[in-house]
């Protein structure tokens, strides 16, 4: 093979990989740029349920007290049942909030007060089932596998381009390195945005913990959770374990315990023992 056939093969090598890197890099923004829409619309969304859900909380004040503790257990089991299934399943936790919707459509109120609460609470419940509504259009929006094949090919073919082209040089071989990196970096973005992962700590646990305590509930976290290190809570948790493959949730254990870390005059005595309620 003369040089003049080795650096014409070179060149076609080097623009098949610029078409390439083009190419990728094109459908890898727009994919991580709607990606990153729909998450935030997610976040967006379940900030506006939870805000919904505290209301309905706050507005009960108005009616009896067994109405209030009536209404907060069934608050308490729709954001549990919604824990309980992964996002893209949040349809299995409807039987919870038709529960709630049911017990505040069928409260009956005497006073003005009471009548005038009693409305924006069936405010609240349709804005509760439209917010169900969007978080179930958003989590099926994910990327099919036609669309992950292409990727993957594309990144495929500009890893192995990027491994045969000589560099020439040490500089070279280095970006060259740190391309083939970057790549897989983003490749591993893309997927935590696209499996609803990306800040969840601080845009969906956080909330919802504090949702829990501001109804004066333990929250209520997964033991695989904090075990991943997805989450890691403080103070005084409802922590719960599924025996059963996913979505089997009938058999769940939950157990009160106090987790390292929780704010300084909190109660210790509740390390010494741990209640199980087994639901």
């Amino acid at each position: 093979m003369t040089l003049d056939s080795t650096g014409r093969a070179l060149e076609r090598d080097v623009a098949l990989a610029s078409m390439a890197t083009f190419l990728f890099g094109v459908l890898l923004a727009f994919t991580i740029a709607r990606a990153r829409e729909r998450i935030q619309l997610l976040q967006d969304t379940l900030s506006r349920n939870n805000a919904a859900l505290l209301s309905i909380h706050q507005m009960m004040v108005v009616f009896p007290a067994v109405d209030q503790d009536r209404i907060r257990a069934l608050i308490d089991a729709q954001l549990t049942s919604e824990i309980d299934y992964r996002l893209v399943d949040n349809h299995l936790s409807t039987p919870a909030h038709l529960a709630l919707a049911t017990a505040i459509f069928s409260l009956h109120p005497l006073s003005q007060e009471q009548i005038g609460v009693y409305q924006a609470l069936v405010r609240m419940c349709v804005d509760v089932e439209s917010n169900r509504a969007i978080i179930e259009s958003i989590t099926g929006q994910s990327l099919s596998a036609l669309e992950w094949s292409g990727l993957i090919l594309l990144l495929l073919l500009l890893i192995g381009m990027i491994a045969v082209i000589p560099g020439g040089t040490l500089i070279g071989a280095v970006a060259a390195g740190v391309m083939a990196g970057t790549l897989t970096t983003l490749m591993i973005l893309l997927r935590k945005l696209e499996r609803l992962r990306w800040h969840e700590r601080a845009s969906i646990w956080e909330p919802t913990t504090r949702l829990f305590r501001n109804m004066d509930l333990d929250p209520y976290v997964p033991r695989a959770a904090i075990d991943s290190g997805r989450y890691r809570p403080t103070g005084r948790i409802r922590v719960v374990d599924y025996p059963d493959p996913y979505p089997e949730r009938s058999t769940k254990r939950v157990t009160v315990e106090i987790m390292e870390g929780e704010p300084v005059g909190e109660s210790r005595l509740f390390r010494r023992g741990k209640r199980d309620a087994r639901r």
